[in-house]
């Protein structure tokens, strides 16, 4: 315990100086020494302690300022107290200082106390002098420590004036036994040192860096609170109490995460500062300290914390006057589930600390499984396959912990779905994954199990090309669980804030590009067909633009030679580009054209005639052109040199004819005269014909005056005139232009005085050959007043069919019924 508190007053001002009396000394004697050591303090003389001065009291000294309000402010005044006080006592205090560095004040103080105990133990025998030898022999060796102090003398003259004042030292021994009262505390006086050579009273206080040297120089002087006692670096006579203790920062934490283990050194008595405490943690098993650095409010400390261990050190730490307490912090963690108390066996190893430990308890709760995922391989080709794994794990070491319940929803990326194939699922519960569709559910899963994980495998595949990311938003109805699909390669050391992504790379696609023939430059245009895959749009372009240009699908032929065409496709957002295919054709000279192109009209047809060119290689026929209109014919050899085609009759036409060969055809030759085919003429009498007619409704028998009908008739000269005519007597009804197949549809109108009876309708004109090409059609007119036109076989012919099929019918009933009669 520390040394017992000497209490001061103030008396009323005399003169300049300020005097104070001890509460416990209150005769008259006591009075003047007390009032004799201020007078001396006034003038400079001796020091006064801090604690015993009512208003500040600055004295220089090489070292420094001396104490302010009960502080010592720098280890030089520590020293220069110390000396000034006890002589030799301080001069080794002042050595000590120096090799500690400012504000060490413990270790001095130890060495300053030892000295003075020694020295008083040498001369307690020699008890004699006078209160007056003592007084004046401690104030010479404080004015010449001061006198040193004051010239900034080395450590080594210090020492020599401290011996120089051994002469005077016994004489102040003997007055100490004068007032025992002046000790500031109650150490031994019989030359005793309890085996350690130190003073018992200034051991235990630990404070003052020459409390046992003043002490024991200046006892002599019978002050109470001795001013040389008080002349160290503490300004109080008590440093005792202080307490160590810790607290959990967190009741409860999740596994393999921190808290703040809150170490607390703290006292009631601030007085004075409080140095080299120390102690050592042993943390509960099953704890270490997590990263991080502890944190200190202690004014020094040494702190040694090792990330992974479970011991925590710290000396040296430091209590600053008025100080009532500082805490360290440091981060602590543990991987498995439970309790974790910490009591006072926790704390070893305290130095100048008094354990108040109760026990804290420390609730480690197993840390919610995490659901992560990956696509496995990460990149397919579109409508491709890959597996979508996911984890659902959690690292809580306890074996015994288990997780009940767990369960999630995860949404797939928007374009891709459930592939087909056999799911397969570890964790239990049920788990939902239909082919086709865009989420994962499962539900009722569990773990158990020290750093326990169970995994699900997905088939999943997409046909939409792109990168296709799952997100933590992508896991919804979390049961138990919480997802963690952005962190999962932050932990393993990749990408920060990446996630689980499928890539699927576009469709590829190819073009098909017939090989061009080779055409002559006759040929003029080339159209090209090359396709691609995808069926998108082909382009092309030209790497012989002197040769041949292109635009759009169609190549312009320029000049002979070789031309070559690129076709590219270059693709979309769901199909790669195709890769470029050519193709490489030969633009020969012009091919020859027929000359003296002649036409001759005929019967709704024009005879084309020409002459051959003087070159026939190559050439595979020719092609007659009618114009007006889109009528044509062709040969199928260069010998033949004449055909015909249909024509309108009335129309009178040109022709132009061209050389057809393999490499393109020539330039076109004429044009031709003109020409005006003839209607095909009409006969007295039908002609002979067993091609037949029909309508519009079918082929008719009979018809009644005014009656529209829709002739069709087939198989004429493609664009050639055919005309239609009623018979008995001949009457035109009108005049047909077949199409490009030879075919027309026209409406006529039956006469209205077409006599009653039997008639023939006639479509004539000429066939593909240019020869007459008749159809006709029999019909029966009635009159007005009759029914219409009846298609199929006659009515009457009907009718009787319809009449004997009813007797037929009732003669069959009858005998039916008799032979169901009956018989008596």
């Amino acid at each position: 315990m520390g040394i017992a508190r000497t209490h001061y007053r103030a008396i009323p001002k005399r003169g300049n100086h300020m005097m104070f009396l001890d509460s416990r000394s209150r005769d008259r004697r006591t009075a003047m020494r007390w009032a004799a050591l201020i007078t001396l303090t006034a003038c400079g003389a001796i020091a006064v302690p801090s604690t015993a001065v009512a208003a500040p009291a600055t004295t220089e000294a090489s070292a420094g300022k001396s104490t302010v309000g009960g502080k010592a402010t720098t280890a030089g005044k520590a020293r220069a107290d110390a000396k000034a006080a006890a002589g030799t006592g301080g001069t080794e205090a002042d050595a000590k200082a120096r090799s500690h560095g400012k504000g060490d004040e413990k270790d001095a103080s130890k060495t300053a106390d030892s000295k003075g105990a020694a020295g008083k133990s040498k001369d307690t025998d020699k008890s004699a002098g006078s209160d007056a030898a003592a007084k004046t022999s401690a104030t010479d060796k404080v004015a010449s420590a001061d006198k040193n102090a004051d010239k900034g003398k080395s450590a080594d003259k210090a020492k020599a004036a401290d011996k120089g004042a051994d002469v005077d030292k016994s004489a102040a021994d003997q007055g100490k036994s004068a007032d025992k009262t002046g000790a500031a505390g109650k150490h031994d006086r019989t030359g005793k040192d309890n085996g350690t050579g130190k003073d018992d009273s200034a051991a235990k206080d630990g404070k003052g860096a020459g409390l046992g040297a003043a002490d024991g120089a200046a006892d002599g002087a019978a002050v109470p609170g001795s001013v040389a006692q008080h002349a160290g670096t503490q300004a109080c006579a008590e440093s005792a109490n202080v307490d160590v203790s810790a607290a959990w920062a967190d009741a409860s934490i999740p596994d393999n995460t921190a808290t703040k283990l809150e170490v607390t050194i703290s006292r009631i008595d601030t007085c004075g500062a409080a140095t080299g405490l120390g102690y050592a943690i042993t943390l509960p098993a099953g704890l270490v300290k997590y990263s991080g650095s502890p944190e200190s409010t202690c004014d020094t400390v040494d702190i040694t914390a090792t990330n992974g261990t479970t011991t925590l050190v710290v000396a040296d730490a430091q209590l600053a006057d008025t100080v009532a307490s500082c805490v360290i912090k440091f981060p602590v963690g543990g991987s498995s589930s439970g309790q974790y108390d910490f009591t006072a066996a926790s704390i070893t190893s305290v130095t100048g600390l008094a354990k108040a430990q109760t026990t804290q308890t420390l609730t480690i709760t197993t840390a919610t499984p995490r659901v992560t995922a990956v696509f496995v391989p990460p990149s397919i080709a579109a409508n491709g396959a890959a597996t979508l794994g996911i984890s659902v794990g959690r690292t809580d070491q306890n074996a015994l912990a288990v997780s009940n319940g767990l369960g999630f929803t995860m949404t797939l990326p928007t374009g891709v779905v459930v592939g087909s194939g056999s799911a397969t699922n570890d964790c239990g519960g049920t788990l939902t994954a239909t082919v086709g569709a865009g989420a994962v559910t499962l539900s009722g899963g569990s773990l158990s199990g020290a750093s326990a994980d169970c995994g699900i495998e997905v088939p999943v595949t997409s046909g939409v090309p792109g990168t296709h990311t799952l997100s933590n938003s992508s896991v919804s109805n979390a049961s138990g669980v919480v997802p963690q699909l952005t962190s999962l390669c932050a932990e393993n050391g990749t990408a920060p804030n990446c996630a689980p992504t499928l890539t699927v790379q576009k469709l590829t696609q190819t073009i098909n590009f017939p090989q061009p023939s080779n055409w002559s430059i006759s040929k003029q245009t080339v159209v090209l067909n090359a396709t691609a895959t995808s069926g998108l749009a082909v382009t092309y372009d030209t790497n012989t633009p002197s040769v041949c240009t292109v635009s759009g699908g169609v190549v312009t032929l320029v000049t002979t030679g070789a031309c070559e065409i690129a076709a590219d496709q270059v693709g979309n957002s769901s199909y790669q580009p195709a890769s470029q295919v050519t193709r490489t054709f030969t633009v020969s000279g012009p091919v020859p054209a027929p000359a003296s192109v002649v036409a001759i009209a005929g019967v709704s047809q024009i005879r084309a005639q020409w002459q051959a060119p003087g070159d026939l290689t190559g050439v595979t026929g020719y092609t007659a052109i009618a114009s007006p209109g889109q009528a044509r014919c062709t040969t199928e050899s260069a010998a033949v040199t004449n055909c015909v085609m249909g024509g309108t009759a009335g129309v009178t036409y040109t022709v132009t004819v061209i050389t057809n060969t393999a490499l393109g055809d020539s330039a076109a030759a004429g044009p031709s005269n003109g020409a005006t085919p003839t209607a095909p003429p009409v006969s007295a009498a039908p002609p002979e014909t067993d091609l037949l007619l029909t309508t519009d409704k079918g082929r008719i028998t009979t018809a009644v005056p005014n009656q529209d009908i829709v002739v069709i008739g087939t198989g004429f000269m493609p664009y050639s005139t055919a005309k239609i005519v009623i018979y008995s007597t001949p009457i035109e009804l009108g005049t047909a232009i077949t199409d490009g197949l030879g075919n027309f549809s026209k409406p006529v109108k039956v006469p209205a005085n077409l006599a009653v009876g039997g008639h023939q309708l006639v479509a004539s004109g000429i066939d593909p050959s240019g020869n007459p090409h008749n159809m006709k059609m029999a019909i029966r007119v009635r009159g007005s007043a009759d029914s219409l036109a009846v298609t199929g076989p006659p009515i009457m012919a009907l009718l009787l069919l319809g009449t004997t099929t009813a007797l037929l019918g009732g003669t069959l009933l009858l005998a039916t019924r008799r032979r169901a009669t009956p018989t008596p």
